[in-house]
């Protein structure tokens, strides 16, 4: 993947990625696929705010604001 990304601060980074295939069509096809995410939830998952745009299974850009340090619940 193309991909460019630095940290925010010293808790957060953001990422930029673009032009990329994600799936072969053999496997299938996604023909467009446009998807806004804003995850504050911490049990599970990485929190994050994520922008992704993708056509016939072609990544054109995700942009993504996440929280570097994974919480992990037991």
């Amino acid at each position: 993947m193309n991909c460019i990304g630095t940290k925010l601060s010293k808790n957060y980074a953001w990422e930029l990625g673009f032009l990329y295939k994600f799936r072969d069509f053999s496997d299938g096809i996604d023909w467009v696929d446009l998807k806004i995410n804003f995850d504050k939830f911490k049990g599970d998952h990485n929190p994050k705010f994520n922008v992704l745009f993708a056509v016939c299974n072609f990544l054109i850009f995700e942009f993504c604001i996440y929280n570097v340090n994974h919480v992990e619940e037991e």
